[in-house]
Order: structure tokens, then C-alpha cells, then sequence
């Protein structure tokens, strides 16, 4: 094994003197299988650092006077006020960069209008004409984002603006494109850094608004579209306790096998933290702020472990986009997310697939941007069992009336929801035309709309052969227990699930709201569905005997229906 240190001399980088070049250092290069790559602590490296195709490497911090950090940020020097406007620094900058930061911060590109959550409206009867009024006619080479869907933001560029107008660019939607009445905004125009702590790039400039109003030099650094670690196609590597900071991809690990990152902090990314490979092992990392996602992986992708680590802020940084998850996993097989902390995602905390273990993670505040979402979320749209374990998970403070804290959706089935705590959430479990799981021991506790949604919306009866027992339901307020929607009317809502041996605190008086039924007090509820046999069901009984609970009309489900669906 070869120990290689890569404490070069800082002239090595040129760099301005303004920038302290002293704390800043090449990319280690020519990495060959089996050596040690030793990187000085407090000391930060800049650009790619290939390892592509590598076997048996170890990237790692020496000395303990803080990680080691590896960016693909570059300082930006030379800053000046711009006369043109008041507050506004500019400084040359040979071609436009995707992130900034700013003493070490996320700085957002210039966008109208600015809050997060006030988007303009337009209308759209072509796929590439958006019909709207702005402000300023400078709007060719910017983009337009829009909600295509509840869960999904697009994006493209403007390509012409005539006042009433915007025509986009060509490009693949993915079925989602413009809609009738289209929620929007604008981003990447001088014109639009109306606020401090705001950046667009043009004609070989960037023009930053400093939340302090003082000179940027010394300050920022501008990232490109870029990865810091390149593993694709490696076998063996370790990245240990190092930082990465301001990349596009953190570390790519496409087509790895065997891949191990540990103790490792990474920040301000922007579409991705980590794409794992085949037999990635991720263990105490820190990934705090993302644009986009967090952990993903390529659908053939098998054998990925990720353990006692913590998310932040995923999918928050900047105006809202298109995000996945803090950890995605659409297709992955065989994945184990076990003893994790999830605080504040922009949509899905967790996405597993087929043969996944979801155990003892802490979720708060997930699906804070988009909708339809999941704090944990699966599916098999093509029918097939998942052996999907979700156990001891606390899930809280989602977000969105559409959010529910585990999400077994199109068709899921073959999945355990054991023990967990579901509190403090708009819904506590939705499942979408999904069939033959088990339902066991969990708390549902102060749900804001209802504790389970079943939601039938095949165009076949599929709801069917689903456990409900032993779970404990506490309500906050008059909130339905149950849903039971479908498209079938109630012909079917008695084959959705069995119920058994479920305790209710705080029972509602309109206990559940059934298709076919309307809202029922628990007596019509047992009486008409046949549910709640056993111990518990027999101990309710006797106390609904004294305290009768009233019946709802049985006029049908709700004039609301269903949520639509639309396929991801």
C-alpha cells in the first residue's frame, strides 16, 4: 500500500493574494489503484478529483485540525460597484457558473418575483408559448421554472419575450409540460437582483447583491457544473473524513461497486450529494442543503447500506425545483436505510423499491415544497410483491394537504409497516390502489385530515387483502380515522382491509368517511365494514354501549373525492 500526502506548496494554485492562497490547493492527480491519498486537514483542494475506474483506494483527512476540503468552487476576484446599480457588485468572469457561494453560503440566482412561495400565473395553449405580463422586456437566455404537476418543477430556457408572450425552447418535458394555467417564475436576469444575497451572470460578468452591502473580494467562490469526486466505474474506494463543498455531484459513484464513504460532511450541492453504485456503504455523513436530491441511484443499481447519517435541507436551497428525495432509490434493489435524521426536505425523505429495510429513522418536516409526497414512499406499478420492511420510523411535521407520512403508492403491496410513530402530519398513511400489506402496532397521532387513506382510483378493483391490527389511532379534533375512497362507489370498500384489535383515544364522533356510506360513527363503522373484531373491539364495545357514538349520512364519500393521481 502506497501513502501518498498531498501537502503541496500553495504557489502551486494561482491564485489572488486576496483570496489567501495559503489555505487553497490543486486537486490531488495521476491517483493509482491502492494508495492512501492523505489530505491536509483545514487546508481546501480545488477542482475533480479522479478515481475513475480506481481499485482500493482511501481518500482521507491527516492531522486533526479540521477535514479536509474538496470543491470544485472557484475563487472570483477582481470585484467592483456596478454604476448601473445601486448595491450591486460586478466582477469579469469568463462563463457562467451554476451555484456561488458567499462566505461558505448558498447564494441564490436572481429571480422574480422573490418569495418562494408567490409565483406568477400565465397561460399556455402551445407547448412553447407561456402567455404572461412581466416587468422588463430582458428576459432571452433566462429561464422559466413551473409546477407541472403537484409533485414535479420544470424548467427551460426563454428563447424570445414580446411583451405577452414568453416562447421557450425545445425540450422533453417528459409528458409534463406547460399547463392551461400555468404557476411560474423567472430566474437569471441583472434586471431580477432586486434583493440582497442575489447573483445573475452576463456577457462575461457576475453581478452579486452582498447581504451587507460590503465588497465581495475575498469572499465568493463559483462553482461549474461538475463533480468533486469522480468514482464512476471504481472498485474498493473509501472516502473518509473529508468535507465537499459548493459541487454539482458530490461524489459520483456510477457503476462503482463497493464503494465506502464515512465521516464525511457534504454541502450546498446541486443536483446530487452521492450517486451510489452496486455495494455502496454509507456510514455517519452530514449532507447539509442541496438543490435537488441527496443519495441516488441508477435503477440496476443492487446491496446499498446507509446508516447513522443526517440530512438537511435537502431540495431547499435557492426558489423551489424539481427534487426527488433526500434519498431515492426508484428501481434499487436490495437497500437498507436504518438510523438516519431527516429535517426539513423539500419532498420525499426517503424512496425505496423491491427487498428494502427502512428501520429507525427520524423524519421532521419533509414535503415542504412540493406535494403528493411521502415522509417514506414506495411503489410497484407493475404488481409484483415488494418485501418492503418500514419499522420503528418516527415521521412528524410533514407538510401539504396531499403528504402523508408513509406513502404506499400504485398497486404497492408486500409491505410491512411495523411500530412506527406517525405524528403531527397532514395524513398518517395513504394507500393507492395498493393491496395485501400489513398495517401492525403503529401510533397515528394528531393526523390533521385522517390517519389512513385508502385510495382506489385503478381502473379495476385492486384495494384488497390489506391487515390493519394492533395500531393506535389518537385524534385531534373531529378528523376521520379512515378514508375509504374508490372509483367503484362502495361496492368494494368492504374487501380494502381487515381490521382487527386497533385502539382508539379521543374517538371522533364521525369516525370514518366510506364511499358509498358517507361519514359513520363507530357502531355503523363496525356494523357496515365488519371491522374491529378481538379483544380491544369487544372492550370498545361496551364503552360505545354507554356513550354511543352518532352515525353521518349515507349519501356517499364527500363532494372532495379522491386526490387525482398522476403517474411519476
Amino acid at each position: 500500500m502506497t501513502i501518498k500526502r498531498w501537502w503541496l506548496p500553495a504557489m502551486a494554485l494561482m491564485l489572488p493574494a486576496a483570496l489567501a492562497a495559503r489555505d487553497f490547493l490543486p486537486m490531488p492527480a495521476g491517483v493509482r489503484d491502492g494508495e492512501v491519498v492523505e489530505l491536509q486537514c483545514g487546508r481546501t483542494y480545488v477542482g475533480e478529483l479522479s478515481l475513475a475506474n480506481r481499485r482500493d483506494v482511501v481518500v482521507r483527512t491527516a492531522g486533526r485540525c479540521g477535514k479536509a476540503v474538496l470543491t470544485t468552487a472557484r475563487p472570483v476576484a477582481g470585484w467592483r460597484r456596478d454604476p448601473a446599480q445601486v448595491g450591486v457588485w460586478s466582477a469579469e468572469l469568463e462563463s457562467r457558473p451554476t451555484q456561488l457561494e458567499l462566505d461558505g453560503r448558498f447564494v441564490p440566482l436572481a429571480h422574480h418575483p422573490n418569495p418562494p412561495q408567490a409565483w406568477l400565473r400565465g397561460e399556455s395553449r402551445d407547448p412553447r408559448e407561456l402567455k404572461t405580463i412581466l416587468p422588463h422586456p430582458d428576459l432571452e437566455g433566462a429561464t422559466v421554472v413551473w409546477r407541472a404537476a403537484d409533485w414535479l418543477i420544470q424548467t427551460r430556457p426563454i428563447t424570445r419575450y414580446d411583451g405577452r408572450v414568453l416562447v421557450l425552447a425545445p425540450g422533453d418535458d417528459e409528458g409534463f409540460g406547460l399547463l392551461p394555467k400555468t404557476e411560474f417564475y423567472v430566474e437569471g436576469k441583472r434586471w431580477m437582483i432586486d434583493s440582497a444575497g442575489e447573483w445573475a451572470w452576463e456577457d462575461g460578468q457576475i453581478f452579486l447583491r452582498t447581504p451587507d452591502g460590503k465588497s465581495p473580494e475575498g469572499r465568493v467562490r463559483a462553482s461549474p457544473r461538475s463533480r468533486a469526486v469522480d468514482a464512476s466505474g471504481s472498485t474498493g474506494v473509501h472516502i473518509a473524513g473529508v468535507r465537499i463543498a459548493g459541487a454539482t455531484l458530490a461524489i459520483d459513484g456510477t457503476d462503482s461497486r463497493g464503494l465506502r464513504v464515512t465521516d464525511t460532511e457534504i454541502d450546498n450541492s446541486g443536483e446530487e450529494a452521492i450517486l451510489a453504485g452496486t455495494g455502496t456503504r454509507i456510514e455517519r455523513i452530514h449532507v447539509r442543503g442541496s438543490v435537488q436530491n441527496g443519495i441516488r441511484a441508477n435503477d440496476d443499481v443492487r446491496d446499498v447500506r446507509i446508516t447513522d447519517s443526517r440530512f438537511d435541507d435537502i431540495g431547499m436551497l435557492g426558489m423551489p425545483r424539481r427534487s426527488k428525495g433526500a434519498i431515492v432509490f426508484e428501481h434499487a434493489r436490495d437497500v437498507i436505510v436504518q438510523r438516519n435524521q431527516f429535517s426539513n426536505a423539500g419532498y420525499i425523505a426517503i424512496r425505496v423499491f423491491r427487498d428494502a429495510v427502512v428501520t429507525d429513522n427520524v423524519i421532521e418536516r419533509a414535503c415542504l415544497r412540493l406535494a403528493d409526497c411521502g415522509g417514506i414512499y414506495t411503489f410497484a406499478r407493475d404488481r409484483q410483491p415488494l418485501n418492503v420492511s418500514i419499522e420503528r420510523n418516527r415521521i412528524s411535521e410533514l407538510n401539504g394537504r396531499s403528504s402523508y407520512a408513509i406513502y404506499l403508492d400504485d398497486f404497492a403491496n408486500g409491505v410491512s409497516v411495523i411500530a412506527n410513530q406517525l405524528v403531527d402530519n397532514p395524513g398518517g398513511l395513504q394507500l393507492h390502489n395498493g393491496f395485501d400489506n400489513q398495517i401492525v402496532g403503529n401510533a397515528f397521532v394528531n393526523s390533521r385530515h385522517e390517519h389512513i387513506l385508502f385510495n382506489e382510483t385503478a381502473k379495476f378493483a385492486s384495494v384488497a387483502g390489506n391487515r390493519v391490527r394492533e395500531n393506535r389511532f389518537v385524534s385531534a379534533g373531529d378528523v376521520p380515522v379512515y378514508r375509504l375512497w374508490s372509483h367503484f362507489g362502495g361496492a368494494n370498500v368492504g374487501r380494502f382491509a381487515v381490521f382487527t384489535d386497533n385502539e382508539y383515544k379521543a374517538r371522533p364522533k364521525q369516525f370514518a368517511e366510506v364511499e358509498g356510506y358517507g361519514m359513520l360513527g363507530f357502531d355503523d363503522w363496525r356494523s357496515r365494514i365488519g371491522a374491529e373484531s378481538g379483544a380491544r373491539a369487544a372492550r370498545a364495545a361496551s364503552a360505545s354501549a354507554s356513550s354511543p357514538a352518532s352515525s353521518g349520512s349515507a349519501a356517499g364519500a364527500s363532494a372532495g373525492g379522491a386526490p387525482p393521481k398522476l403517474a411519476r
